[in-house]
């Protein structure tokens, strides 16, 4: 059995189940979020300080997804769309964050001290726009993202930066090419709104991910694909408002079932909510980890069918490349 490092009860369970030669199958089990039950009968207006107590991580897309939820369970007002700065500001800190002090003991190499220091001070756009320009690309986030394939590739080989050093090293190693695709899933949430929030189970389109991908793409593998999408989100919020590619936050309303979303650092963050008089009578929180490894998951086309040598150190950097939020572990169902 192989035990992420960190130090927690695991929310997140992957198990990795399959013959004596190689893996078959890739499963994730979720425990609830204790907050959800936390937020049952209690008034609406006291619902975002409780979150911001309970839930650390992204808590500017958490507290914009509830408020979106709560207000579009309360009226008739759907579709609402807007471009949410703070979260997108936070998006970027976090993955900064996972980068300086996580990625390097999976995926090699070290960061300084005075550069992991520079990352309490990242509190604007301009801010993490010059740190990622000598740490994560070597140039500016613009020139960055006009790159063709070609030439980011020459990027990763010939760039010093660690995030580079990272791409180049998954590339030299990718061995099973992967198609991606945008996954709809504000689509799949607003036609099974009811069943999401009963928790009565998932479809067979229950997607994939948590919309990490805008347009459809043909990767060497589902690694360093990861790690160029993260890179390219990066990019876009350093390089300015006019390369946006979508809205950070938004409501739909199902029935009287109020849908918030805001887009986060692993992607799309949903909140479902049903309010009485007032007061939450049922909530959902259904976070980027829960679509990143869920039933149908990205894990399954790139490990299925490697042996057990191969998988289970790959489903490690996987695993930290989806980046799951919460505390996890990967088991191993070994049927010999």
């Amino acid at each position: 059995m192989m035990t992420a490092p960190i130090p927690h009860i695991p929310v997140l369970t992957l198990v990795l189940a399959g013959g004596a030669d190689s893996v078959q199958s890739v499963m994730g089990h979720w425990s609830p979020l204790p907050v959800e039950q936390l937020l049952l009968g209690r008034d609406t207006a006291n619902v975002n300080a409780l979150l911001n107590t309970m839930l650390v991580l992204c808590r500017h897309a958490q507290s914009a997804a509830s408020a979106h939820a709560l207000a579009a369970a309360q009226s008739a007002r759907v579709s609402l769309i807007v471009h949410n700065d703070p979260v997108e500001l936070e998006a970027a800190r976090e993955t900064l964050r996972r980068w300086l002090m996580d990625f390097p003991t999976v995926f090699g190499g070290d960061w300084s001290s005075p550069v992991i220091a520079q990352w309490a001070r990242l509190d604007s756009r301009e801010r993490v726009a010059d740190f990622c320009s000598t740490h994560v690309f070597g140039l500016s986030a613009s020139a960055w993202l006009v790159l063709s394939k070609p030439e980011l590739r020459q990027w990763a080989r010939n760039v010093t930066t660690l995030p580079a050093r990272w791409l180049r090293d998954l590339l030299e190693h990718a061995r099973r090419p992967v198609d991606v695709a945008p996954a709809d899933v504000l689509r799949y949430v607003d036609k099974n709104a009811m069943a999401l929030l009963t928790e009565a189970g998932q479809s067979e389109a229950w997607p994939a991910h948590a919309a990490l991908w805008d347009e459809p793409e043909r990767a060497p593998d589902l690694a360093s694909a990861l790690l160029f999408m993260r890179l390219r989100r990066l990019a876009r919020f350093c390089a300015g408002p006019e390369h946006r590619a979508s809205a950070t936050t938004g409501s739909l309303r199902h029935g009287n079932i109020g849908i918030g979303w805001a887009r986060c650092a692993r992607g799309v963050l949903v909140h479902l909510a049903r309010v009485r008089n007032g007061k939450v009578a049922a909530y959902r929180i259904i976070t980027p980890t829960r679509w990143n490894f869920g039933p149908t998951n990205l894990l399954q086309h790139a490990l299925r069918g490697l042996s057990w040598d191969a998988a289970q150190p790959l489903a490690q950097r996987l695993a930290l490349l989806l980046d799951p939020c919460t505390p996890y572990r990967i088991e191993v169902a070994n049927h010999a």
